[in-house]
């Protein structure tokens, strides 16, 4: 194989859909360094088993569950990967643990979804319909009304932990603690990701990598490169180069 074949060959490629609470990629995996996302990722290889490094050990399988915030690597090839916010109804159904598990889930589940993913145009309904059907998600547990609050503000924009904590009654402190007991990260660390989801959104609407940064509250491209580096192991430019990003 000539070193440009094999350069092509370690690409990433294939197509990802980012919505309000999911996202989804589906496509060749390359190369990743450590990293750590603020969401849950179950990640599905297409033809082969994946691989899950993290600093315990390496976990590998059809169908892999990562929880928010664990620091890991993947290795795969053809895969399907969904990334659930952890303020979503489908975390929240899921019950994640804090460590990486195999999971089961039916091939022609898997089929369906790969189907219903390649054909034109996805609303945020129907890539969440998608995601439930395919993980046979139950209805989630009744949410704590303070975090529904918090949910709808944080995804309006208010992201100061001082005004989080005004909405909810709570003194900044335990609010923090609050917010933590809720969602298993502290806040500061799911704003990263939900700045970073908002960014790709705009890229997705066509935006310049340096307006959607600007857009999501980075300070500047930059900023969000190295955000996305360090939630995602990759940098934006090798991981959107062949990768078809749509908005959900």
């Amino acid at each position: 194989m000539r070193s440009s074949d094999a350069a092509e060959v370690a690409r990433w490629s294939g197509h990802a859909w980012v919505g309000p609470g999911i996202g989804v990629f589906l496509g060749h995996a390359a190369h990743q360094d450590w990293h750590h996302h603020q969401a849950h990722q179950i990640a599905v290889g297409l033809d082969a088993a994946i691989t899950v490094e993290t600093p315990l050990g390496g976990q590998s399988g059809a169908a892999i569950l990562i929880p928010a915030g664990l620091k890991h690597r993947l290795s795969a090839g053809h895969v399907l990967s969904i990334y659930l916010d952890v303020l979503s109804d489908e975390a929240r159904a899921l019950r994640v643990s804090g460590a990486v598990r195999l999971m089961e889930i039916v091939a022609a589940d898997i089929a369906a979804m790969v189907e219903a993913l390649r054909a034109s145009g996805h609303s945020p309904v129907q890539l969440q319909a998608q995601v439930r059907r395919l993980l046979r998600l139950a209805d989630p547990p009744i949410p704590d009304p303070r975090l529904t609050k918090v949910t709808a503000a944080l995804r309006e924009g208010q992201m100061g932990r001082e005004a989080m904590a005004a909405l909810v009654h709570l003194s900044p402190t335990r609010f923090s603690h609050w917010f933590v007991e809720q969602t298993g990260l502290p806040l500061r660390s799911y704003v990263k990701w939900l700045r970073l989801t908002q960014a790709l959104q705009h890229l997705a609407k066509g935006g310049r990598l340096t307006e959607a940064a600007h857009a999501a509250g980075f300070s500047d491209s930059a900023h969000f490169s190295r955000t996305f580096r360090a939630l995602l192991g990759i940098d934006p430019s090798s991981a959107l180069a062949a990768v078809d990003l749509q908005k959900s």
